[in-house]
This record gives structure tokens, sequence and C-alpha cells, in this order.
């Protein structure tokens, strides 16, 4: 009798993976230390310039990032249903934002409340830049109240044309990061170090590059990673990309890429890649299992995602206005949907797509309205089809995997008729 999925053994972690789990735990090990020896720990939204902390020496955590490895770990409901259910909170805001004000408000009111696999500790400090989503905002206001902590600014204004930023919105963004470093003196008491500021870009340029080299790799045929594999890899731009560790991580990555594409093997496994797919959107996290089986029984792989790419940012050193711009432009969510679509077209036409993959994300409503707004521009450039699926990135109650399989399987047979029609 042959093993059921449940008892297989699991592949060893590669030696990267590995690499990685021990940086987010030291990460967050250090800010755990930092609490308790009573100094400041931030918590940060996931595009914040990075590098003005890293300077400083003071950790950051990142609510998107815990609330996602939460939701992975099948544990968001509660923190969710405390937010609505004890606060008040609406279940049309965004499940990131449920599960950390959730789990701030059983911080400050519950101290013996069960923890989470990777509790945050609690924050002296707030960063919030609104590159990525424009209720973060809002938030972050909330965050503030329920600890009685200060917020540090970085406001991103909206690119509404094709191409680079306006020299005015750079200059905004340069004084803004200056304002910032000036108020963060204060606040932590001592001046800040330009030239270790000026290390820290460097390192993170460096990580930037490495992981732009390991997602182009992708490209590739068979794919040397599944797609999902991009999503853990993405944790160490978002926590730690101004550490040499993440250079360390990278470059072990890069190395294990490099052996699948040398010997033709893959991390998607032994079966064959038969529609290589464009995934579009934030992962599913507590269906992340489900949609790589379901993929996978239709031998799908997800070969790239234009959501990964928006921590890599490379600009030149000490070029505050050219810093500005790349945290200004590098989420999808501050661009036009024209901009936007072209480069989720360019990315397909690459990785030779045979179909894009849309979440409809309930929590990022924005994202979403790309995608509807954009499907066709798609459809249309690269007649390739895209489908959707409704889901949500950490709420495990809008996800439904029959609707998740009956849309796969209707998309293998469009993809499949495109494919014989092309022989």
């Amino acid at each position: 009798m042959e093993k059921s999925e449940v008892n297989k053994k699991r592949k060893p972690l590669p030696k990267s993976r590995i690499m990685l789990n021990e940086l987010t735990n030291k990460v967050y090990n250090e800010a755990y230390d930092a609490c308790e020896r009573g100094e400041h720990v931030g918590w940060s939204t996931s595009i914040f310039p990075q590098e003005l902390c890293a300077t400083f020496g003071v950790p950051v955590l990142y609510p998107e990032n815990n609330a996602a490895g939460v939701a992975a770990r099948h544990d968001s409901s509660r923190f969710i249903e405390h937010a609505e259910g004890n606060m008040g909170y609406s279940n049309d805001i965004c499940s990131y934002a449920r599960t950390s004000i959730g789990m701030a408000n059983l911080i400050m009111n519950e101290p013996g409340y069960e923890r989470p696999a990777q509790e945050m500790p609690r924050p002296t400090f707030l960063l919030c830049a609104t590159n990525s989503c424009f209720q973060l905002l809002k938030w972050y206001e909330c965050l503030s109240r329920e600890f009685n902590i200060p917020i540090f600014m970085q406001d991103c204004i909206f690119n509404y044309n094709f191409g680079p930023a306006d020299s005015y919105k750079n200059i905004y963004g340069a004084s803004q990061i200056k304002n910032n470093i000036k108020r963060m003196e204060e606040f932590f008491g001592r001046k800040f170090d330009w030239d270790k500021f000026a290390e820290n870009q460097k390192i993170s340029n460096i990580n930037s590059k490495l992981y732009d080299e390991c997602v182009l790799l992708n490209d590739k045929d068979p794919a040397p990673l599944n797609g999902f594999d991009l999503f853990n890899y993405m944790a160490p731009m978002v926590i730690a990309r101004s550490r040499k560790e993440t250079t360390d991580v990278l470059m072990q990555l890069k190395k294990e890429i490099l052996d699948h594409i040398e010997s033709n093997t893959s991390t998607f496994g032994e079966k064959t890649e038969k529609y290589r797919v464009d995934w579009e959107g934030i992962a599913c996290w507590p269906f992340l299992g489900p949609n790589l089986k379901t993929m996978k029984k239709y031998d799908i792989n997800c070969v790239t995602n234009g959501y990964v790419g928006a921590w890599s940012m490379q600009y030149e050193i000490n070029n505050l206005e050219e810093m500005a711009e790349q945290y200004s432009h590098t989420s999808t969510n501050v661009v036009s949907t024209e901009e936007m679509m072209n480069k989720r077209i360019n990315a397909a036409d690459r990785f030779k797509c045979d179909g894009m993959l849309c979440h409809i994300n309930r929590s990022c409503k924005f994202m979403t309205y790309h995608m509807f707004a954009g499907k066709e521009m798609v459809e249309k450039e690269l007649e390739i089809p895209v489908m959707t699926f409704d889901g949500d990135q950490a709420d495990p109650t809008i996800y439904n995997q029959s609707q998740f399989e009956t849309r796969i399987q209707t998309f293998v047979d469009i993809m499949k008729s495109n494919k014989e029609g092309a022989k």
C-alpha cells in the first residue's frame, strides 16, 4: 500500500532555506532582546526606507510579514475575530491590518494570551510609507493610538504618468527622508552616521541585484524553482534587506538555482512542467499548500510573480532623490494600471507563460482593481488566458477550494487548447 500524502517523508530543506530561517529567527530575537533591555523596537510597513533604522542600529519588525507567517500557520483567525468581534473593525478592511490590530490589542490588554509562533514584541515607534497601500496610514494610526507611540511617515505620491517620476516628487521624497533622519536623531538620542548609512545603502543595492538575478533565472525551461519558492525568499528582502546575512542567503539560493539549471532539475518536483503560469497578487497564505498541490496535480508551475519584486530597489549611493524615487515607484500600487500591467506583460512574455492566474484578494482591493482593469490588456497583447479566483491573504473564510480547482480545470483546458492550436 502506498503511503498517504500526509505520511510521506518530507524532503530536507535546501541550505538556503535553513539559512533563511536562521536569519528570520535572529531578526526576531534581536528585537525581543532589545525590548527586554528597555531599548527601542519599531514596527514598520513593508517598504519603508529600512536603511534609516539599520544605520541607527535599532531593530524593526514588519506586521505585514508577520501576519503572512501567522496566516500560513493557520493562526490568523483568532486575531481577525478579536479585531472584528471585540474591537468592532469591519471585515472589509485588510486582513493583515485586522490580524495586526487584534494582536496589538491583546499585547496591551491580555498579557497572558496564547502567543503565536512568531509574536512581535511591543513597539516604541512606528514606520509608515504609503507606497504599497493607502489603507496603511489608517492602520498605523490605529496602532499608534493602541500603543501611544509616534509614527515616522514617508508619504509617496501616486504616479499617474507612465515612466519615471517627476523631479518634484523625488525632491519631496528626499526631504521626507531627511526629516525622518532629523526626527530619529531626536527620538533615539544619537547622531546619524552617514558613512554607515552609505554602507547600508550599498548592501541593500547588492541584495536587490542578487534577488533580481535569482528571480530572472527562473525563465529557464524547465524553471529551476516552483513559483511559491519566491514567496519564501521574499522574506529577507522585507525584513533584512540591509544585512550581509541576506547577501549570504541569496548567494546560496543563486548557487542552488544554477545547480538545478545545470542538472535540468527543479524544486517543482518530478512531475513534468506542462504549463508555465504567471501568478499575480499576494499569496493566499492560509491555503498555500492546497494551492500548490492543486496546481501540481494539473502540471502547472507558477514561474514568475510580479508581487515579489516590490522589494528590489537599486539606486546611486548617497543620492537621496534617487533613493526616494525607488521607494515611490517600487510597488505596483503606486503606479497607473497601464504601467503596472505593462510590467506584467513583459514578465509573462519573458518567462514564456501559457497563462496568468490572478488572486482576487479581498484584502487588497487596489491590486485587484489592476487585475480586473488590465485583464484584457494581457489577453490582447500576449494571446494567453487570464484566470481569476477568489481568496484573501490572511482571512481563511474567503477562499473556497472547490472554486479554485474548478477554475484551474477550466484554465488548463484553455491553455491545452492554445498549445494544440499552435502546433
